[in-house]
């Protein structure tokens, strides 16, 4: 089913352009008529419309030389010569110019380029004339247009009004004013240029004497000429303090750990003496060589002799006589060195003193130097400002001369117009037509469009193996808003009723729906119109057959009360529930050639009623007493009554409302009637927008029946 669901939008998504030509030139009496009736509207509107003149008028802007150029930036601020034509495009179409133009040719005087006339008592003759002057300009501001040629440095500058000899006076005015206009500007700008530049000269010229005057009292006050020399000599003051404080620090350390070595190994001269820095020291060097030699002596007297010979005794005593020599001279020695770290500490105390007034002094002067160098740069600032303005006049002196030279040049002049410009009465013409004829073919194409539904509808009925049975078009009955349809007047609804009996005899003419004579109304959702069409189909049915149309809608049961039946008469749930007799609860009417069996009493429960077997048999004995049995059933996709009752009958009969049924909708109801295996006799299109044409002249080529072929009542 999917796969016919994409094949029908691929059908539908195809745009066959010869079809969509072929409609168009179907109504073609009725385009040309809207052709035609534009071309009567364009010519009252061609009559109406006053007559208006142009004339224009060619200038180019010279070029001047590049020293020229770049004085002229230098006066423009630095604006290139693409602003510079800018400017002079806004300078034309500023209101000052448009101003001098109505002063020139007295336009405040031209009926044209007046107020309208009107009383007012609270205006002053010069508040009126400043009044119509501003209004002049506007009239003129607005019919003024300026249009560069692109790459080119030439502008057109055209002029509208309603006489060609004005637009062409006025027009020249322009040029001929523009440029004693931007002469005046221009003088004035360079005026008011040079004024400024003498103004800020000397208040430069100024400020550059008190520059000068800061520095010599900042560097009398200080005392230096040269600050970068002074800062020079404290740097390197410095850096030898730094490497005299660093060696003295040194020395104080090795002093230090010298020191802590003797006391350490004091009592162990043998083992002192194995420190290089004691071992090298000249003052030990006796004691060191007696203390060896007499330990030497020691050491090989204890080698021949006991602890009491004499001999070992005696050379016991030179060796304690020269240990003690020897931590004489230590203590000594180390007095030395005490002396000689407090000198050292004395020195680094005095560098460090040195070294901290280095440091204060090279602040200071680093201050000074800063100082120095902030009157330095606000000097040099004032002086390079002051030659820069110097320049500046000096080129402001020459563009004076310049000023009188105007770069403006009028290479055509305006002419009257011959032929007002404002009425292209060919292109007018053809812009009508044109726009008539799409206007025309969009409204026949979108008609089409909305016909087209139906044949929409015909290719998703031929998917699902059904077809379109009727077509029924769209009417309007005073009264019967909430009713089905019953009595119609057949001169106002002609259409509908053949519709209706064509329908019929599309069914009749069927090989296999002529042969089914049960047939179930349905609709996709309520409101559709099945209940009025059931009716119909009903009373179309008993002209050749008889018919008994039976109200299968438990839920909301309507034929009933079209009918004029009453509402307590017996029904169909009277004859499920066994209440009635069938010749008792079926209703006759002079009225209708058609029976007809209502609802009955209303149920709770109208699905459990549809589904008792009594409804098999009652549909069975109806359809041996009639040649047409005709049951208006609930909507399929509101509720499942119509599943129930498809069972008991030989085909269901879709009604499907056209004005709010989709395409997809359309295709989702046959779907689930598809998978139930419900049959599906046909499909009755209803609300159908027609044209009178269709259902007259044009529906003899769809509806002629063979009526010899159809059955009779």
């Amino acid at each position: 089913m999917e796969e016919q669901n994409k094949q029908i939008h691929q059908l539908d998504d195809v745009i066959d352009l010869g079809e969509l030509f072929s409609i168009v030139w179907s109504r073609k009496w009725f385009l040309l008529l809207c052709v035609l009736l534009s071309g009567v509207l364009t010519y009252n509107y061609l009559l109406k419309v006053p007559d208006r003149f142009t004339s224009s008028t060619l200038i180019m802007f010279k070029e001047t030389s590049s020293k020229a150029d770049a004085i002229q930036n230098i006066m423009t601020s630095g604006l290139t010569v693409a602003d510079n034509t800018e400017t002079e495009l806004e300078l034309l179409q500023s209101r000052r110019f448009a101003g001098q133009i109505v002063d020139n040719l007295n336009l405040i005087h031209n009926v044209h380029y007046q107020m309208q006339s009107g009383y007012e008592p609270f205006i002053h003759s010069e508040q009126l004339l400043v009044k119509n002057r501003s209004f002049a300009i506007d009239i003129l501001s607005e019919n003024i247009d300026v249009t560069p040629k692109a790459g080119t440095n030439l502008v057109r500058v055209s002029y509208e009004s309603h006489s060609p000899s004005h637009s062409a006076i006025v027009a020249n005015e322009i040029a001929k004013t523009f440029i004693t206009f931007k002469e005046e500007i221009m003088e004035g700008k360079n005026k008011d240029n040079a004024y400024w530049l003498e103004s800020k000269l000397s208040g430069v010229k100024q400020n550059l004497l008190d520059a000068e005057q800061r520095i010599s009292e900042h560097q009398n006050e200080h005392g230096f000429i040269d600050i970068n020399s002074a800062i020079a000599v404290e740097k390197s003051k410095l850096e030898k303090l730094t490497k005299e404080r660093y060696d003295t620090t040194r020395e104080v350390e090795r002093l230090q750990i010298l020191k802590q070595q003797i006391l350490k190994h004091k009592s162990s001269p043998e083992e002192l003496f194995s420190i290089p820095a004691v071992a090298k020291a000249k003052a030990l060097g006796q004691s060191k060589i007696k203390l060896q030699n007499t330990q030497e002596a020691f050491g090989q007297v204890k080698l021949r002799y006991g602890p009491k010979h004499p001999a070992y005794i005696k050379a016991k005593l030179l060796f304690e006589d020269a240990r003690s020599d020897v931590t004489l001279e230590l203590d000594s020695h180390i007095k030395t060195i005490d002396k000689t770290l407090q000198l050292e500490k004395s020195n680094l105390s005095s560098v460090d003193e040195a070294l901290t007034e280095a440091t204060s002094r090279l602040r200071d002067l680093g201050m000074i130097e800063f100082e120095y160098q902030k009157l330095r740069r606000e000097f040099d600032a004032n002086l390079e400002l002051y030659e820069n303005l110097m320049k500046r006049l000096k080129e402001s002196e020459m563009m004076r001369d310049l000023a009188n030279a105007s770069n403006l040049l009028v290479v055509e002049k305006a002419e009257v117009s011959s032929s007002p410009n404002n009425k292209k009465t060919v292109l007018t013409y053809t812009l009508a037509a044109l726009a008539s004829a799409l206007l025309a073919a969009m409204i026949v194409l979108i008609e089409a469009m909305l016909a087209s539904k139906v044949l929409q509808f015909r290719k998703v009925a031929r998917s699902y193996n059904t077809k379109i049975i009727g077509v029924i078009p769209k009417i309007r009955v005073r009264g019967t808003r909430k009713k089905p349809l019953f009595k119609l007047d057949s001169a106002k609804h002609m259409n509908f009723m053949e519709a209706m009996r064509s329908t019929r005899t599309n069914i009749l003419l069927d090989g296999k729906l002529s042969r089914q004579k049960v047939i179930a109304i349905t609709s996709i959702t309520p409101n559709d119109g099945k209940s009025s069409l059931s009716i119909q189909l009903a009373h179309s049915f008993s002209e050749l057959e008889k018919t008994i149309l039976v109200d299968a809608d438990l839920r909301f049961p309507s034929i009933g009360d079209a009918l004029g039946i009453n509402v307590n008469s017996p029904g169909l749930t009277n004859l499920i529930a066994k209440k009635q007799k069938l010749s008792e609860s079926i209703h006759r009417d002079t009225e209708y050639k058609y029976h007809v069996l209502t609802a009955g009493f209303q149920s709770k429960n109208p699905l459990l009623f549809l589904s008792q077997p009594r409804l098999k048999k009652i549909v069975d004995a109806l359809k041996s007493n009639y040649e047409r049995v005709v049951l208006e059933c609930p909507p399929v996709m509101s509720v499942s009554d119509a599943f129930v009752i498809s069972k008991h009958v030989d085909s269901i009969y879709l009604i499907v409302d056209v004005e709010k049924t989709s395409q997809n909708e359309l295709s989702n109801c046959l779907e689930e009637l598809a998978q139930a295996n419900i049959i599906v006799g046909g499909i009755v299109l209803n609300k159908v927008k027609k044209t009178e044409k269709y259902y007259t002249g044009a529906y003899s080529k769809y509806l002629k029946p063979d009526l010899s072929k159809a059955r009779t009542a």
